[in-house]
């Protein structure tokens, strides 16, 4: 199989967006795998109600911590450093790494271009959890 039967998991689909991968959507596991974590979810859910297509990391995390914040997630893990810490070591390079996002390391930039099938799973998912909006 290629990789483009396997889903984008290689250094070849960093910085491009599905469209220029010639994917029309993610793979399905790779969305449910992506919106496993809370964390990932709350990514998700700011990036779509997000004006722009572009945000440094240090305003994502103050946003997923607050949302962790008003939320049932213990209190370790929502303070805005964790958050920030475990969305750079872990959660956006494997977001960025399925296709879902760009994350730039040394910039520290995330950007999102859109994808319906990943924004109706993270709806339902919030709607299931009963997180808070944005």
């Amino acid at each position: 199989m290629n990789d483009q039967q396997n889903g984008p998991r290689g250094e070849q689909w960093r910085g491009m967006t599905p469209q220029n991968r010639g994917l029309t959507a993610p793979m399905i596991d790779d969305v449910f795998e992506a919106l496993s974590d809370w964390r990932r979810r709350a990514v998700c859910q700011y990036l779509v109600n997000c004006e722009d297509t572009g945000v440094e990391v240090e305003t994502l995390a103050a946003a997923v911590a607050q949302r962790g914040q008003a939320s049932e997630v213990s209190g370790s893990e929502t303070t805005v450093e964790a958050v920030e810490r475990e969305l750079v070591e872990t959660h956006l390079p494997a977001l960025d790494r399925i296709g879902l996002l760009d994350f730039d390391e040394r910039s520290n930039a995330v950007h999102y271009w859109g994808l319906p099938t990943v924004e109706k799973w993270a709806e339902h998912a919030d709607a299931v959890t009963q997180r808070s909006e944005f």
